[in-house]
């Protein structure tokens, strides 16, 4: 596996919302929406 390099595309993932909802990369992008992804450690 190789590691991005900046400027890479990120790769097509599908994340669980707070809501519960699956939700594709690929298609909120498709779709014209913003997109902000924020990894949180747990802290526990």
């Amino acid at each position: 596996m190789t590691r991005a390099q900046p400027g890479d595309p990120a790769p097509d993932v599908t994340l669980m919302t707070v809501e519960g909802q699956a939700v594709s990369l690929a298609k909120a992008w498709g779709d014209g929406q913003n997109v902000l992804l924020v990894f949180l450690r747990h802290l526990g």
